[in-house]
């Protein structure tokens, strides 16, 4: 019943029934308790998203599958300690992390959360180290702006690991020649915590998602699928054959007027222990789950005929065919699609790995003519196998190094190097929406708003349902104005999603453009109610408060931003606003800075930076800060404002003069500009020039408080200028 109830819960979990799966396995444990049936029964639990059921059960597990699925339970609790001391049990930090690669990115992940920097870069290194697919364990990388270490580890190291690996491979199937009917695979044990051969960068199930380790793919979860655990316990195949006990006969080949049926012990279990799969028959050459064996403590004889397994049918008393007859009956039963492989479980042992099984003809097959059959062949198939997989990997693993090296580019904002790496791309893989995304964040960070607008467009277009980059998409359409695009972007994303950040955070900017501020915060805070950790929701926040000048608000909000992500430059560029705008200069010079560290080519933050460094008189360094920030971005017209304001402080009025004359090229509508031409001429003693640029100002409708500033300019045109400088 053991063996019965184990494939009924993974069949449920296969398609997907929880509640089903999880009343079964409570079953199964009651009759049954047992480690593997344990770990089964939390992940059907954490599947059905009851965290706090899996944890509970789980706390003192020493399994190494089960610590892993408690440290699971435990993030999403957001009990990181828990979680860390379950990883790292029982030795510390020097002891063996279960699940290897996937194990190492979750340790990474509550490393950043938990602001160990360093930490979590060292973990992130030794996952990708083990698994360079670990694409997850990269993205964090570069996020943590560790350049130089994600720089190499999808470069020659890589690549180099993955031909050693093929070369070994190689060798030691070489060495198996020899061996007269029998392969040895033994030696690829993959059993937990173990990295040998090919699964030793490879070999990790998955890895938990990004935000939250909801939906993971647990490394040891077929084991549980496939073996009761108990010592004698039965297991059941998906062909039906029963393993009565530990002392079931090995396989063995039937021949004519046999009288002795064999029995198929543990090795034939059935392929349905993978649990996201599907039932496939094992027709052709062995993959890396079929090389992995288990720790049984029985030695298996796996019979091959051409790198084909074959499966002993039910017709074991008749005649032995000839070898045509028996090579038809081969196809014949292949395209009936026998099934008698079992999945990558660990085996009732805990550890982990595939099995061989025997599929193939409807006849008997005798030791000799087995023997008559091989040839070699199933050497070569096996490295036909890893020689195909091998290239696929390296084939991966170029597509990974420029996806990675344009996603590294990005995250150190060198956005004109991240397209261009983009740009390497196949067609095929540049018009996704993941990658359309990443290029018009890029033409964000560039404030190319037009291009970035387009690129988001073509990838919802594409891709309707990817809600990534919506908040970003979002900011373009603000800061362009567009009012009617921005309102059916934010009715579809929510319509779509609702338990999505990004949809609320689309809809707060929608009401931050029609100046309801109030409304827009109740959204942004929503987006946070849903995703406590969404750090671009906590800037918004804080922008809001500041347009509302509510600034001790703005304060706390963007400090949690820098909470969450110490290299979000924009909450850095919040509290520098702030601080700005309170008149607390040298508080203000330092978060601009801070930003600037982080986003070293930003024209706007090379503009405001200069800007508190006006105010506090140090005008060479600011004159410096906003040349730079006009070579940064031709088109903001901010910077050559504030230099010229810079050089009228040091009556440099014809420099001044000259700066904004071309200024008044870029932007001829701008009240701002005609001001400060006023006021320089007023200095200069052109009274009727001065008059001149003041009316110029004034028709051109500035704010309430710019015309209280000019219509006072104008009263007192005559008066004698103290050189008090008055700010718009």
């Amino acid at each position: 019943m053991e063996a019965t109830l184990t494939e009924s819960v993974c069949a449920s979990l296969r398609v997907y029934l929880y509640r089903n799966a999880t009343f079964l396995c409570e079953r199964l444990y009651a009759d049954f308790p047992s480690e593997n049936n344990l770990h089964l029964l939390a992940t059907c639990y954490f599947r059905s998203n009851q965290a706090y059921r899996a944890y509970h059960i789980l706390k003192g597990s020493k399994s190494a599958q089960c610590r892993y699925l408690f440290a699971l339970a435990c993030f999403q609790m957001d009990s990181m300690v828990e979680a860390e001391a379950a990883l790292l049990y029982p030795s510390g930090a020097g002891s063996e992390v279960p699940n290897g690669a996937a194990g190492y990115y979750m340790l990474g992940v509550i490393c950043r959360l938990t602001d160990r920097r360093q930490a979590a870069i060292g973990h992130y290194t030794q996952a990708l180290i083990l698994d360079p697919f670990l694409w997850s364990a990269y993205e964090d990388l570069c996020l943590l702006g560790a350049e130089e270490e994600a720089a190499g580890l999808l470069g020659d190291v890589a690549v180099s690991r993955l031909q050693q690996q093929q070369q070994h491979l190689h060798w030691e199937l070489r060495t198996q020649t020899s061996a007269p009917a029998a392969l040895c695979i033994d030696h690829f044990d993959t059993g937990n915590g173990s990295h040998s051969q090919l699964r030793s960068s490879f070999s990790n199930a998955g890895s938990p998602k990004h935000s939250r380790f909801s939906s993971v793919i647990l490394g040891d979860d077929t084991s549980s699928c496939v073996n009761s655990g108990g010592p004698g316990s039965g297991a059941i195949s998906v062909s039906g054959f029963t393993d009565y006990g530990s002392n079931s006969l090995a396989f063995v080949t039937p021949t004519a007027g046999s009288s002795q049926v064999p029995t198929p012990g543990k090795n034939m279990q059935g392929i349905g222990s993978n649990l996201g799969g599907s039932l496939v028959a094992t027709t052709e050459g062995p993959t890396r789950a079929n090389i992995a064996a288990g720790g049984h403590s029985q030695q298996r004889r796996k019979f091959v005929d051409e790198g084909k397994f074959r499966k002993v049918s039910g017709r074991l008393f008749d005649a032995v065919p000839r070898r045509s007859s028996r090579l038809a009956g081969e196809s014949k039963s292949s395209a009936l699609g026998s099934i008698t492989s079992s999945g990558s479980g660990p085996g009732s042992s805990g550890a982990g790995g595939g099995l061989y099984t025997l599929a193939g003809s409807s006849g008997t097959t005798s030791r000799s003519s087995v023997e008559e059959d091989r040839p070699g062949g199933s050497v070569a198939g096996v490295y036909h196998g890893s020689k195909v997989f091998q290239d696929g990997a390296l084939e991966l693993l170029n597509l990974l190094r420029i996806l990675g090296e344009g996603f590294r580019h990005l995250c150190m904002y060198r956005c004109q190097e991240a397209m261009q790496a983009f740009s390497k791309l196949p067609q095929q893989q540049f018009a996704t929406s993941w990658v359309l995304c990443q290029v018009a964040r890029a033409c964000c960070e560039m404030v190319d708003y037009p291009e970035a607008e387009r690129i988001f467009s073509e990838a919802r277009r594409i891709s309707a349902h990817h809600l990534e980059g919506a908040d970003i998409f979002s900011t373009v359409l603000y800061h362009m104005k567009k009012d009617v695009e921005l309102s059916y972007l934010a009715q579809e994303t929510v319509a779509m999603d609702r338990l999505s950040p990004q949809a609320w955070c689309v809809m707060g900017n929608c009401f931050s453009l029609q100046k309801d501020h109030e409304t827009a915060l109740k959204f942004f805070q929503r987006a946070l109610q849903l995703d406590s950790r969404f750090t671009y929701a906590y800037t918004l926040c804080g922008h809001e408060y500041v347009a509302m000048e509510d600034f001790e608000e703005g304060l706390i909000c963007y400090r949690n931003a820098i909470r969450m992500d110490s290299r979000h430059y924009n909450a850095w560029y919040g509290l520098g606003t702030i601080y700005f705008r309170q008149e607390k200069y040298e508080l203000a010079e330092y978060h601009f800075r801070r930003a600037l560290q982080i986003n070293s080519r930003s024209s706007v933050l090379h503009c405001y930076l200069g800007m508190a460094l006006h105010a506090l008189k140090k005008n060479e360094e600011a004159l410096s800060l906003l040349e730079q920030a006009i070579i940064a971005d031709v088109k903001n017209p901010l910077p050559k404002y504030q230099k010229a304001n810079v050089l009228m402080s040091e009556e440099r009025y014809d420099d001044a003069l000259a700066e904004l004359e071309q200024l008044k090229e870029v932007a001829p509508r701008e009240s701002s500009v005609f001001f400060l031409m006023g006021k320089i001429y007023k200095r200069l003693d052109f009274p009727e020039k001065a008059m001149y640029h003041f009316c110029i100002a004034l028709d051109l409708k500035p704010s309430t408080a710019d015309v209280n500033l000019i219509k006072i300019a104008i009263e007192k045109l005559h008066v004698a200028d103290d050189l008090e400088e008055e700010n718009l």
